[in-house]
C-alpha cells in the first residue's frame, strides 16, 4: 500500500506535471495500491480551482481507502514532533500527522523533505519522488 502525499497529488493534477510523476502514480492507482488520509484529503482539496474540480477530487480522494487519524497517530505525531525538535529536525505538523498515519500501514510517496527527516530518526517506509 502507498500513502500518496499531497506533494504527489499536486504535481500529478498539473497539466504540465512530471511525466515521471505522472507514470509513478498511474501504476500504483491501477494496482490499487492507493490509500489517503484526511491530511492529504484537506491539503489536495483547498488548491481546487473550482467548486466542480473541488467535487470531482473529493469523490475520487474518498473513493480510496482511507488510513484513520485516531487517538494513536495523533499521540506518536507528538511524540515524533517532540523527538524531532530535539535533534534539531524540524518538521511541519501536518507532516507529522501525515507520516504516522502511514506508519507501519504504507509506504509514504512524496516530494517533501520533511519525510526524510522524519525517517532519519524512525522507521517510516517512504518514497521520496524526484521530478
Amino acid at each position: 500500500m502507498f500513502l500518496i502525499d499531497s506533494s504527489v497529488w499536486i504535481e500529478y493534477l498539473q497539466p504540465k506535471g512530471s511525466h515521471k510523476i505522472k507514470e509513478r502514480v498511474k501504476e500504483i492507482l491501477q494496482k490499487e495500491e492507493a490509500v489517503s488520509c484526511g491530511v492529504v484529503i484537506v491539503e489536495v482539496l483547498r488548491g481546487a480551482k473550482d467548486e466542480k474540480g473541488f467535487q470531482m477530487l473529493r469523490e475520487s480522494l474518498l473513493s480510496l481507502p482511507q488510513l484513520p487519524i485516531d487517538n494513536i497517530v495523533i499521540e506518536r505525531a507528538a511524540e515524533w514532533g517532540f523527538i524531532l525538535d530535539r535533534k534539531g529536525k524540524v518538521v511541519s505538523t501536518t507532516d507529522l500527522v501525515i507520516a504516522s498515519a502511514a506508519y507501519k500501514k504504507a509506504r509514504l510517496l512524496h516530494l517533501d523533505k520533511d519525510f526524510k527527516k522524519i525517517a532519519s530518526v524512525f522507521d517510516l517506509e517512504e518514497e521520496r519522488l524526484l521530478s
